[in-house]
């Protein structure tokens, strides 16, 4: 029988109401107050669920405690104090879970003696002590298999951890545990989590313990790094390991499918290694380290499992090997940050699930890569700051045909730093259906990017550059479109197609040439946060239609050639005059700070030498220059060191 309730307030928990009571479910409701310890004694009740309320206070001894009481969880409350002993006398305990509360103190030792326990788990307390040794307890016949103590700002091991053999899964993680992992917390088990804690030296290798997943990251254990002899999933990122053994590591691709060593000091060349078609390791993340040499060609050729491939932030240099097969299940590839020279290797077309490419902050030397817009998954593409070259162009077949899919998926592509240049072709923009609401207003793709490799949801890390900063974007959302072409050559026209874009969010395409008058088309997307269309040729008006956009937070069209008066709204009435000033020598009107409630008429303005703002350089120079040599050759000369100055400025902001 099963009792629930949705009412809010206190409810009775006395076990007393419910003689025959059997399973006792009150959890997710609003109850407060305390919890009746009578509920522990009662000769019929099996289970109790008390999670997810707001009881609170302490919870007393009881005596004779249930014979039948078999799982209890107490999880998600505020409850106080030291957990009571008495637990350790319901002998037909199976589970006891008192995760997210107030728990104060825990004594591990009488758990021993239960015969039937297989689960305590208690994470997210502030614990100030769990204390247990083992000993003076016959323990030989426990059969905890998982111990739950994360998050619960522990200093030391609990001894009690060498008394339970049957032990499947600890986790300690986030804790302050310091010093050395001792040499008996290593046995076969399934989980061993030890992350985010002080740890310094491990006490034993690692070679012969069978345990299946290993989490060591974020401590400041170093030296080289110990390598189980048969685990599955592997994590030692974050610490100061600072050489691989080359035999060792050759064992993890024989049997592990997730190796993690990122973010260590790591130096030298990547180890030799070799993969098989029967080789399971899905997962390599080596990034953020000191690596040099090449990549090495085993990684793009064996590996057909291979699913992750991160070596992003080291020192890797030469040509990227163009050794890739038919057999490439690369879903993300991240060489970010090295010395990569040379093409793009064309064999990357070949890796038909790719989900991601970051090979930002290289030094490849090649033409617009548009041989990879036929790869249907892509939804990253980061180009940026390498030596990519020339037009951006798409095959004749996608701009005949408006059904062709090419860059269909593509959520975030960033060219930017390179040297593209010409015109950017209208169909370009036209193929990126990833970036287009309907008609609903539901975008036709809508999902996080991660790369599924096995059991784990692997997430893709980028850096946007959005609101005139960089953003760490540690898991990319489904509703983050970014386009960013800045720092390039294009020139012609901005295309006007871009305005189909109805999901973007990001658009950067500042420091280029790009002439002509700002798309109205610009307006019409409804969901964009940054704009950036500073240092071009832009000339004309500013769009009444970019006042419309609700959501634009941060814009800049400064250094361009604009005129006429700086369009009113709500959205930029928040921008600064920082938007809007340098070059632009006919605009005026809020926020520029000169004549902002004047009103010219149009056709004159432009025939109007531009307003100086208070405490500008040139207010003596032009003063001097109208009153001593007269108001017409002053005017002109006036003009010309406006320019100059402005053409210098624009200089040293490149140059920096």
């Amino acid at each position: 029988m099963t009792k629930q309730f949705s009412s809010t307030g206190m409810v009775p928990l006395d076990g007393h109401m419910y003689p025959y009571l059997r399973k006792m479910d009150l959890s997710n409701n609003l109850l407060s107050g305390t919890v009746l310890s009578s509920l522990f004694t009662q000769p019929t009740l099996q289970t109790l669920y008390l999670q997810m309320n707001r009881l609170s206070g302490a919870i007393e001894e009881f005596q004779n405690p249930s014979a039948k009481l078999t799982d209890i969880d107490l999880s998600s409350n505020q409850l106080t104090g030291a957990v009571p002993t008495s637990f350790s006398y319901l002998t037909a305990l199976h589970t006891l879970q008192l995760d997210n509360n107030n728990f104060t103190t825990v004594d591990l030792n009488p758990f021993l003696r239960l015969r039937n326990l297989t689960m305590i788990s208690a994470s997210y307390n502030p614990l100030l002590s769990a204390s247990g040794d083992g000993s003076k307890i016959d323990a030989s016949n426990n059969s905890i298999t998982s111990l739950n103590l994360a998050y619960c700002n522990l200093t030391r091991l609990p001894l009690v951890i060498r008394y339970l053999p049957e032990l499947q899964h600890l986790d300690l993680s986030s804790n302050q545990i310091h010093g050395e992992i001792p040499d008996w917390i290593w046995r076969n088990m399934s989980y061993l989590d030890l992350s985010n804690n002080h740890f310094t030296t491990v006490g034993q290798r690692l070679q012969y313990v069978n345990i299946r997943i290993i989490d060591l990251s974020f401590n400041m254990l170093g030296g080289a790094v110990p390598f189980p002899f048969d685990v599955y999933d592997l994590d030692y990122s974050n610490n100061k390991f600072s050489s691989i053994p080359p035999s060792s590591f050759l064992r993890q691709f024989e049997v592990a499918y997730s190796v993690n060593l990122a973010n260590n000091e790591l130096s030298g060349p990547i180890p030799y290694s070799e993969c098989r078609k029967h080789h399971p390791l899905q997962i390599l993340d080596l990034s953020g380290n000191n690596l040099s040499g090449l990549v090495p060609p085993y990684l793009l050729k064996g590996c057909n499992d291979l699913v992750v491939l991160n070596l992003r932030g080291n020192r890797l240099d030469g040509a990227w090997p163009d050794e890739i097969d038919e057999s490439c299940n690369l879903k993300l590839v991240d060489l970010h940050g090295n010395h990569i020279q040379g093409r793009l290797p064309r064999t990357l077309a070949r890796c038909q699930y790719l989900l991601a490419l970051d090979i930002g902050g290289n030094r490849f030397v090649d033409s617009f890569p548009v041989w990879l817009g036929q790869l249907q998954e892509l939804q990253l593409l980061v180009l940026r700051y390498n030596n990519f070259h020339g037009p951006v162009s798409i095959p004749p077949l996608v701009e005949k045909n408006s059904s062709a899919r090419y860059f269909a998926s593509v959520q975030i592509i960033d060219l930017a730093g390179n040297g593209f240049s010409g015109d950017l072709p209208p169909y370009l923009f036209k193929s990126f259906r990833s970036m287009v609401l309907d008609s609903n207003g539901i975008a036709e793709y809508d999902y996080n990017v991660y790369a599924r490799a096995g059991r784990s949801d692997y997430q893709v890390v980028i850096d946007v550059a959005m609101k005139q900063q960089y953003m760490r974007v540690a898991k990319v959302p489904a509703d983050l479109m970014v386009v960013d072409l800045s720092c390039n050559r294009f020139s012609g026209f901005i295309p006007r197609s871009i305005g189909n874009l109805t999901y973007l969010h990001v658009v950067n395409l500042s420091h280029n040439a790009f002439r002509g008058k700002i798309p109205r088309e610009l307006g019409q997307l409804s969901r964009i946060e940054s704009l950036d269309l500073s240092w071009n040729r832009l000339v004309g008006e500013i769009p009444q239609e970019l006042a419309m956009l609700t959501t634009l937070e941060w814009l800049n069209l400064s250094y361009n050639d604009l005129g006429g008066r700086i369009p009113s709204g709500s959205q930029f009435s928040t921008f600064t005059s920082s938007s809007f000033q340098g070059g632009n020598r006919g605009l005026y009107g809020c926020p520029l700070l000169v004549k902002c409630n004047l009103t010219f008429v149009t056709s004159l303005s432009s025939s109007l030498p531009p307003p100086v703002q208070e405490g500008s350089p040139f207010d003596d120079i032009m003063l001097w220059l109208f009153v001593g040599v007269g108001f017409g050759v002053g005017f002109a000369l006036t003009i010309v060191l406006l320019v100059v100055y402005g053409c210098w400025c624009k200089k040293m902001v490149l140059r920096r």
